[in-house]
């Protein structure tokens, strides 16, 4: 007798960085970390938001599903990571998504803010690229590493 096995859509990250070369080494990073992760990337906290809001060009979940996780930087223009967790904690409430702040900040009191706003984790970015994509593997199993050998109901498959 053979094994039925329901096939679950890869989970989404969901990238909102504005410096490109960051986006581009932690998006590399976290596929390597999980095989068939569909990552996503938002060039500034604007599109980030539009994106989780599914507004347009956004507005279409087939194409641009929500996200089981977010990596957010705070150095942003005009709307920064601050604001966009901000916007997370007002619109979405708790509704368990994870968003793990990965920024070069100076600011000391960064991760405290960060934390009060709603950020499930806190990391500042390395100074190698070597470390960022150890880094990013760690947060990525860590928030998706259950989704890896968890089939339907959460059942091991």
């Amino acid at each position: 007798m053979g094994v039925i096995r329901v096939l679950m859509p890869d989970p989404t990250l969901l990238v909102i960085e504005d410096a490109r070369e960051h986006a581009i080494l932690v998006r590399v990073a976290a596929r390597r970390a999980l095989p068939g992760l569909d990552v996503r990337v938002a060039g500034d906290g604007r599109e980030g938001i539009a994106y989780l809001a599914g507004t347009p060009p956004f507005q279409d979940r087939r194409s641009h599903p929500q996200p089981s996780l977010v990596i957010l930087d705070l150095i942003m223009p005009e709307i920064d990571g601050y604001k966009v967790l901000e916007w997370i904690q007002q619109e979405r409430g708790s509704d368990s998504l994870p968003v793990v702040v990965l920024t070069s900040s100076p600011d000391p009191q960064a991760e405290g803010r960060s934390l009060s706003l709603g950020a499930s984790a806190f990391y500042r970015k390395p100074d190698t690229l070597e470390r960022l994509g150890e880094v990013v593997k760690e947060i990525v199993e860590n928030n998706l590493g259950k989704e890896l050998t968890a089939g339907p109901l959460g059942l091991a498959i």
